[in-house]
């Protein structure tokens, strides 16, 4: 975790709301574009990233009571650090999920990662601006903490 981490959710959440970005800066909307291409890539990347830290922050759980409160801020912060990551990188690699690892699923999988799907791109926007202002406090915060 760190600042690149920030980083990563602040571009995560920019491209889960290009529209809102692009109303607000031109040069954020020509940043944009030249990243777009890219996306699916990314968000898979991201997506494996969120389920990676996810599974190492729920075998770290002993960080909680290192010095308490702020371990539980750490550990909380990297918690909510990799679902983000997981939701964005879901929303924006979703082909190369279905290609790579659900091609070879069971259909009644297949069907539930639809599903599901469908209930995380309803709120792209709201992930969107959460992974931008949650990217900046995971930057602040290595700044303070670390």
């Amino acid at each position: 975790m760190g600042i690149v981490d920030g980083l990563v959710l602040i571009l995560l959440g920019a491209l889960c709301i290009p529209s809102l970005v692009a109303q607000k800066s031109p040069n954020a909307k020509a940043l944009l574009d030249k990243v777009v291409p890219f996306q699916g890539i990314f968000g898979f990347v991201v997506f494996i990233w969120g389920i990676w830290v996810i599974i190492q922050i729920i075998l770290n759980l002993g960080w909680i009571g290192l010095v308490f409160p702020l371990g539980l801020i750490f550990w909380l912060t990297i918690l909510v650090d990799g679902i983000l990551s997981l939701l964005g990188g879901a929303i924006l690699g979703w082909s190369l999920i279905q290609q790579h690892l659900l091609e070879k699923a069971p259909d009644n999988i297949k069907a539930k990662a639809e599903a599901t799907f469908e209930k995380i791109i309803a709120v792209q926007p709201k992930i969107g601006i959460i992974a931008i202002i949650f990217g900046i406090w995971v930057i602040i915060s290595d700044i303070i903490l670390i």
